[in-house]
């Protein structure tokens, strides 16, 4: 079983370099990707998704405000081109924080923490073990 994410990010470039990457690692699926955050938030409240790909900075809604508006267990992968927003990032209870630009092992280091520090009891029983090996 794979790991279903959703991307935020306001910039297209990088919603791309994304999409593209989750698409090439084999623990996740792409369930959709967004530029507009509320369009986002409705997606990720209504579809079920184990990870949200979120850009920090955005027109509308910034990355904090998208994950306090999540009505569900779901983790957080924040990223921003500015790592200032690290440590405030950590502090709001995401799984792990990207500076970007992303790429494959930044991705796949984040997706790891799942199964080694996240106690997760969402939908994919026994699927973490996986991710390990």
């Amino acid at each position: 079983m794979k790991l279903n994410v959703i991307v935020i990010d306001d910039s297209p470039i990088q919603l791309l370099i994304a999409s593209k990457l989750i698409q090439q690692n084999h623990h996740l699926t792409l369930m959709g990707s967004y530029t507009n955050p509320t369009l986002g938030l409705v997606a990720v409240n209504s579809m079920n998704v184990d990870i949200v790909l979120l850009d920090v900075e955005m027109p509308g809604m910034d990355g904090f405000s998208f994950k306090k508006g999540i009505e569900k267990e779901v983790l957080v992968i924040m990223n921003s081109t500015r790592s200032s927003f690290e440590s405030a990032a950590l502090n709001a209870g995401v799984l792990d924080f990207l500076s970007k630009p992303l790429s494959a092992s930044k991705l796949g280091s984040a997706v790891s923490k799942i199964c080694v520090e996240q106690p997760y009891t969402g939908h994919l029983p026994g699927v973490f073990p996986a991710i390990a090996s």
